[in-house]
Protein backbone atom coordinates (compact mmCIF):
# COMPACT_ATOMS: atom_id res chain seq x y z
CA UNK A 1 0.00 0.00 0.00
CA UNK A 2 1.21 3.54 -0.80
CA UNK A 3 2.04 6.00 1.88
CA UNK A 4 0.55 9.34 1.42
CA UNK A 5 1.16 12.71 3.64
CA UNK A 6 -0.61 12.55 6.84
CA UNK A 7 -2.75 16.07 6.11
CA UNK A 8 -4.07 14.94 2.78
CA UNK A 9 -7.04 12.77 3.85
CA UNK A 10 -8.10 15.72 6.34
CA UNK A 11 -7.28 18.51 3.83
CA UNK A 12 -9.44 17.21 1.00
CA UNK A 13 -12.12 16.32 3.10
CA UNK A 14 -11.82 19.77 4.73
CA UNK A 15 -11.92 21.60 0.79
CA UNK A 16 -14.29 19.52 -0.31
CA UNK A 17 -16.62 20.52 2.25
CA UNK A 18 -16.07 24.41 2.36
CA UNK A 19 -16.53 24.17 -1.90
CA UNK A 20 -20.15 22.33 -1.15
CA UNK A 21 -20.85 25.04 1.04
CA UNK A 22 -19.71 28.20 -1.30
CA UNK A 23 -21.75 26.42 -4.04
CA UNK A 24 -24.92 26.26 -2.15
CA UNK A 25 -24.48 29.65 -0.49
CA UNK A 26 -24.23 31.00 -3.89
CA UNK A 27 -26.47 28.86 -5.60
CA UNK A 28 -29.14 30.76 -3.17
CA UNK A 29 -28.03 34.14 -4.39
CA UNK A 30 -27.81 33.04 -8.66
CA UNK A 31 -30.44 30.53 -8.35
CA UNK A 32 -28.79 28.26 -11.56
CA UNK A 33 -26.99 26.04 -12.29
CA UNK A 34 -23.23 24.50 -11.64
CA UNK A 35 -21.79 26.22 -14.72
CA UNK A 36 -23.59 29.84 -14.13
CA UNK A 37 -22.57 29.68 -10.83
CA UNK A 38 -19.03 29.23 -11.89
CA UNK A 39 -19.39 31.97 -14.07
CA UNK A 40 -20.93 34.20 -11.51
CA UNK A 41 -18.50 33.31 -9.07
CA UNK A 42 -15.32 34.10 -11.97
CA UNK A 43 -17.30 37.62 -12.49
CA UNK A 44 -17.90 38.74 -9.36
CA UNK A 45 -13.99 37.99 -8.57
CA UNK A 46 -12.92 39.91 -11.20
CA UNK A 47 -15.41 42.66 -10.64
CA UNK A 48 -14.16 43.10 -6.64
CA UNK A 49 -10.38 42.48 -6.96
CA UNK A 50 -9.47 45.94 -7.65
CA UNK A 51 -11.02 47.41 -4.68
CA UNK A 52 -10.41 44.25 -2.27
CA UNK A 53 -6.40 45.30 -3.62
CA UNK A 54 -6.42 48.83 -1.46
CA UNK A 55 -7.50 48.03 2.43
CA UNK A 56 -8.11 51.93 2.55
CA UNK A 57 -10.74 51.34 -0.57
CA UNK A 58 -12.24 48.20 1.67
CA UNK A 59 -12.28 50.74 4.68
CA UNK A 60 -14.02 53.51 2.93
CA UNK A 61 -16.74 51.47 1.48
CA UNK A 62 -17.19 49.26 4.73
CA UNK A 63 -20.62 50.92 5.02
CA UNK A 64 -21.59 51.56 0.99
CA UNK A 65 -23.30 49.49 -0.77
CA UNK A 66 -21.22 50.48 -4.35
CA UNK A 67 -18.28 50.41 -4.77
CA UNK A 68 -17.44 53.71 -7.34
CA UNK A 69 -17.90 51.76 -10.97
CA UNK A 70 -14.02 53.37 -11.67
CA UNK A 71 -12.66 51.17 -8.58
CA UNK A 72 -14.47 48.03 -9.95
CA UNK A 73 -12.94 45.61 -12.43
CA UNK A 74 -14.69 43.37 -15.47
CA UNK A 75 -13.34 40.64 -17.50
CA UNK A 76 -13.81 39.37 -21.14
CA UNK A 77 -16.08 35.83 -21.72
CA UNK A 78 -12.95 34.98 -23.48
CA UNK A 79 -11.26 35.39 -19.71
CA UNK A 80 -13.79 33.61 -18.37
CA UNK A 81 -14.01 31.01 -20.60
CA UNK A 82 -10.05 30.37 -20.48
CA UNK A 83 -9.68 30.61 -16.97
CA UNK A 84 -12.86 28.18 -16.16
CA UNK A 85 -12.40 26.19 -18.79
CA UNK A 86 -15.97 25.83 -20.30
CA UNK A 87 -16.50 26.33 -23.83
CA UNK A 88 -16.73 30.07 -25.04
CA UNK A 89 -20.03 29.59 -26.56
CA UNK A 90 -21.35 28.18 -23.94
CA UNK A 91 -19.83 30.85 -21.49
CA UNK A 92 -21.81 33.25 -24.05
CA UNK A 93 -24.80 31.85 -23.78
CA UNK A 94 -25.11 31.27 -19.90
CA UNK A 95 -23.70 35.11 -19.95
CA UNK A 96 -26.32 36.27 -21.96
CA UNK A 97 -28.80 34.53 -19.28
CA UNK A 98 -26.86 35.82 -16.32
CA UNK A 99 -27.79 39.32 -17.80
CA UNK A 100 -30.99 39.07 -18.39
CA UNK A 101 -31.69 37.91 -14.57
CA UNK A 102 -30.45 41.20 -14.03
CA UNK A 103 -26.70 38.99 -12.20
CA UNK A 104 -24.34 40.37 -14.67
CA UNK A 105 -24.14 43.32 -16.48
CA UNK A 106 -21.63 43.96 -19.78
CA UNK A 107 -19.70 47.68 -19.99
CA UNK A 108 -19.33 49.69 -22.73
CA UNK A 109 -16.28 47.93 -23.64
CA UNK A 110 -18.08 44.48 -23.67
CA UNK A 111 -16.79 43.18 -20.30
CA UNK A 112 -18.76 41.38 -18.10
CA UNK A 113 -19.27 43.02 -14.45
CA UNK A 114 -21.32 41.73 -11.34
CA UNK A 115 -24.31 44.14 -10.61
CA UNK A 116 -23.61 45.81 -7.39
CA UNK A 117 -26.06 43.99 -5.17
CA UNK A 118 -25.05 44.47 -1.39
CA UNK A 119 -28.10 46.39 -0.47
CA UNK A 120 -29.91 42.67 -1.75
CA UNK A 121 -31.48 41.39 1.92
CA UNK A 122 -30.27 38.00 0.41
CA UNK A 123 -26.46 38.74 -0.01
CA UNK A 124 -25.48 38.98 3.63
CA UNK A 125 -26.70 35.94 4.95
CA UNK A 126 -25.00 34.00 1.56
CA UNK A 127 -21.96 35.80 2.31
CA UNK A 128 -22.16 34.88 6.13
CA UNK A 129 -22.90 31.39 5.69
CA UNK A 130 -19.10 31.09 3.25
CA UNK A 131 -17.44 32.82 6.06
CA UNK A 132 -19.12 30.76 9.10
CA UNK A 133 -17.49 27.53 6.05
CA UNK A 134 -14.42 29.03 6.25
CA UNK A 135 -14.34 29.18 9.69
CA UNK A 136 -15.53 25.56 10.14
CA UNK A 137 -12.61 25.13 7.53
CA UNK A 138 -9.94 26.23 9.72
CA UNK A 139 -11.47 24.53 12.70
CA UNK A 140 -11.39 20.81 10.99
CA UNK A 141 -8.09 21.52 9.84
CA UNK A 142 -6.93 22.90 13.60
CA UNK A 143 -8.37 19.54 14.76
CA UNK A 144 -5.73 17.82 12.88
CA UNK A 145 -3.11 20.47 14.23
CA UNK A 146 -2.88 21.45 10.25
CA UNK A 147 -2.25 25.55 9.87
CA UNK A 148 -3.92 27.74 6.97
Amino acid sequence: MASIPQDLRPKAYASLELLLYVIHATRTLVQADLESIAIYLCVAEATMRPVLADPARVRELSTTDRAPEEWRGSITMLQVADRLEIPRETVRRKVKQLIERGLLYADDRGRIRSTPNFDNPAVAPAVDDVHDAVRRYRERLARYDIDC
